[in-house]
């Protein structure tokens, strides 16, 4: 468990603070209390695509430092490189991660695919704390180049390290630069004063960014003089060095820091007592009182060492508890790695070679991992992983280029380079002034508590009507042929709701009242809960550096897809699959029309309560009591408990995740098939108490109709299509189709625990690749992370 060292340090400049300054750990808990920040990272199976394609991702999402369970739903919008959104969709979170896929329109002409994911209650906070992506689209016979056409131009920042520079005191200034498209340029250039005489030279260190330092002095202006990438000369004036002021600069290091606060000659005698604090997702990791009130300057050391990882967000504030300067650390101690290993058990890169990898656990908590594998020609490395997301990205609101670069490595230059961006960002998440005042800004959007829920009103309608139905009768007839029945209570005003109502796709959802007929003049409408993002919003975006070598590999891979086509179509022999003969059984029928993915195959027990249909209608916990070895059920009539070995047991209506008091409202009647999982299973996060999935009727074997019921059609959850991954060992089917897959693994549900830390898995190669890269990522229940990227040639 990550050990949260909340250190509480007021000794090294002790004085006797103000009773009001110790409210600002509670101030700042009330407001994550109210307020908690959620953040959302998605790793895609591959990073380029053509149109026509599948696109599967993984989601995941921290609330501080822990897996989120603030919200139910998470949304991915599709824009296209001219920033208009082209689709939105909506996928269920369960323990924190949500999977799906989109697939790519086949007339979509774009050359990249920008993407934006969150969840409703991140829309309160600013929309640059949303996962971004771009992901690169190729096109048959399109030319790609990164060769830019236009001139640069270049603009840049200069930012006095935490936002003051003092008159007559050594202050630290960094700056950034960009050109147009707000990526890094190189500069260099001088600082001048009013006299024209040179006091600091700086030029670009990593990404367009450095700094300097330099002593200004009263009543003088300052001005850098700059090259850009084309040598052109600028001119800008640096920010006004402060008469009165207080800053904050602290030293590099792997470890301790070393920090300095210091102020001007006359400054108000509350400047001259202040407190520093440093909090991360809304703890205080470090408190500590100085007095200035005989010294202008004053060090310390911050023990960065005792700290978890993430983004340090130090503040000075006055004895009046006014914060007056602020500054960003990255903190690294990688205590937030998850012990999480892949070992390349078989490596063949032949034609269809078979390759065999383990995953294994070290640690013993419950971990929730995805794994791709693409052609290593035509996929280079991610430059935002889920550590960088969720420790360094995920809090700052400025763009910042390749943030993974900042997790590849604990060598001084990267650390120094990682300071530059703490320096060259500012803090957004909330403002001190604001919490404390108490005057912040309002809530608009509600937390997502419920998955897909109807949300429904029948207008011009008695009274009388009402009450006599006070039943809406609804009857949700899906994609996939499945039916279900709900019956809704109606409020006085005609209105009705019912949550976590899962399907996906679109569903046709039936209604009338309850023992009465609705008027010809009424009107009924049925929506969902979801966000809809606005479509005529133009995302602003920026087209990244192409991977030319890689498009090209793509672009080949494509035309040979249209000539094995052509031939195809000449051929005068038609392709033939052939199988083998294997007469099923009832349940194996049953098991094969229910079940998908994860939930397929051998279990405990199996229940078929279409062929063997129960007796009585008693409750589905009092019909599973007693019936498998090593379940126990207790209270079925009412606030049941089930547990196995003694730990909960996970429930599944048609494979989403539920409460066991949510199948109080199914019928026995509607249940075609119940499933029971012993433990572990490999489904989520609380796995160790086995599963039992519940499947309601669908299709033949429903029997209630919607003969004489109007109907609205709904649109719910993205659809969820399982990845296709050939079996070339199988004997009794022939693939004679080449094949030129770019994915050649996925695999978005790879859980493990303490009593099953190693998952082994296996996939076939296509007939072009020479390279595998293999991308690994994911967390387990107490947040600790893994990324793993590797190539095999």
């Amino acid at each position: 468990m990550r050990n949260f060292i909340l250190l509480f340090l007021i000794g090294f400049f002790i004085f006797s603070a103000p009773a009001k300054s110790q409210t600002v750990d509670t101030i700042l808990a009330r407001y994550y209390e109210k307020r908690p920040a959620e953040k959302i990272y998605v790793q895609f199976d591959n990073n380029q695509y053509h149109p026509g394609q599948t696109i599967w991702f993984k989601a995941y999402l921290l609330n501080g430092f822990v897996p989120s369970d603030l919200s139910k739903n998470c949304y991915l919008d599709w824009y296209n490189d001219a920033g208009k959104l082209i689709s939105s969709s909506v996928s269920p979170i369960v323990d924190g991660s949500s999977w799906g896929s989109f697939v790519l329109p086949k007339g979509f002409t774009g050359k990249s695919l920008n993407v934006i994911a969150y969840t409703r209650w991140m829309r309160n906070a600013d929309s640059n704390y949303f996962f971004k992506k771009q992901l690169g689209i190729v096109l048959k016979n399109t030319a790609y180049s990164n060769i830019v056409s236009a001139f640069p131009e270049t603009t840049i920042q200069f930012l006095p390290e935490s936002g003051n520079a003092l008159i007559q005191k050594i202050s630290v200034v960094a700056f950034k630069a960009v050109n147009q498209n707000g990526l890094p340029a190189i500069v260099q250039g001088s600082i001048k004063n009013s006299k024209g005489e040179t006091v600091a030279t700086f030029h670009s260190v990593h990404d367009g960014m450095g700094k300097f330092t330099y002593l200004p002095e009263i009543n003088e202006n300052y001005t850098a003089e700059w090259l850009d990438e084309i040598n052109k000369t600028h001119h800008t004036a640096l920010p006004p060095a402060l008469t009165k002021g207080i800053n904050l600069s602290i030293d590099p290091g792997k470890e301790s820091r070393t920090y300095h606060i210091q102020r001007t000659a006359i400054v108000p005698e509350a400047w001259k007592k202040l407190s520093i604090v440093a909090q991360m997702n809304g703890h205080i990791m470090y408190k500590a009182s100085i007095n200035l009130s005989s010294k202008e300057s004053i060090q310390s050391v911050l023990p960065i060492e005792n700290f978890l990882s993430g983004l340090l967000h130090l503040t000075i504030f006055d004895a009046n508890q006014e914060p007056l300067c602020e500054r960003l650390i990255l903190v690294n101690n990688n205590d937030y790695a998850l012990d999480a290993i892949l070992h390349f058990d078989t490596i063949n890169l032949d034609k269809r070679g078979k390759n065999v990898f383990e995953l294994e656990l070290k640690d013993t908590t419950v971990a929730n991992l995805s794994v791709s594998v693409t052609d290593g020609e035509m996929n280079t490395k991610n430059d935002n992983t889920i550590i960088s997301q969720f420790l360094l990205n995920g809090d700052l609101a400025g763009y910042i280029h390749n943030p993974a670069y900042y997790f590849s490595s604990t060598a001084d230059s990267v650390l120094e380079h990682s300071d530059l961006v703490m320096l060259t960002n500012g803090w957004r998440r909330f403002k001190w002034r604001e919490i404390l005042s108490g005057s912040l800004s309002p809530l608009y959007f509600e937390k997502d508590s419920s998955y897909l829920s109807l949300i429904g009103k029948i207008e011009r309608i008695s009274d009388t009507k009402i009450k006599k139905a006070s039943m809406m009768n609804l009857m949700l007839l899906s994609k996939d042929s499945s039916k279900s029945m709900l019956f809704v209570p109606l409020n006085t005003d005609g209105s009705f709701s019912e949550k976590n109502v899962v399907f996906f796709d679109t569903a046709k959802v039936f209604y009338k009242l309850n023992d009465t007929k609705i008027p010809l003049s009424s009107k009924v409408t049925i929506e969902n809960n979801f966000f809809q993002p606005d479509s005529n919003k133009i995302l602003k975006t920026v087209q990244k550096a192409i991977d030319t070598l890689g498009y090209g590999r793509f672009q080949y891979l494509l035309s040979e897809q249209d000539r094995l086509a052509l031939l195809k179509n000449q051929a005068t022999l038609k392709e033939v699959t052939v199988y083998a003969s294997n007469k099923k059984t009832k349940l194996e029928q049953l098991d094969q029309k229910y079940t998908s993915g994860m939930f397929q195959g051998s279990a405990r027990a199996q229940f078929d309560l279409i062929n063997t249909p129960p007796i009585s209608s008693e409750p589905i916990l009092a019909y599973l009591q007693g019936q498998v070895a090593g379940l126990t059920i207790s209270n079925p009539y009412g606030n049941a408990t089930a547990t196995w070995r003694g730990s909960a047991t996970s429930f599944y209506l048609n494979e989403f995740r539920i409460e066991i008091d949510q199948l109080s409202g199914v019928s026995i009647n509607d249940i075609a098939y119940i499933k029971v999982f012993s433990p572990p299973f490999m489904g989520g996060f609380g796995g160790s108490g086995g599963a039992i999935i519940v499947y309601t009727k669908k299709g033949g074997d429903i029997t209630y109709t919607s003969r004489g019921m109007s109907y609205i059609k709904v649109p719910g959850y993205a659809p969820m299509q399982e990845f296709y991954t050939p079996n070339y060992a199988e004997q009794q089917q022939v693939y004679s189709t080449p094949d030129l897959r770019t994915t050649i693994y996925w695999n978005a549900s790879m859980i493990t625990d303490s009593k099953n830390q190693k998952l082994k898995f296996s996939f076939f190669n296509t007939d072009y690749s020479h390279s595998l890269r293999v991308v690994m990522e994911g967390m387990d229940s107490e947040g600790k992370l893994v990324h793993f990227s590797k190539l095999l040639q």
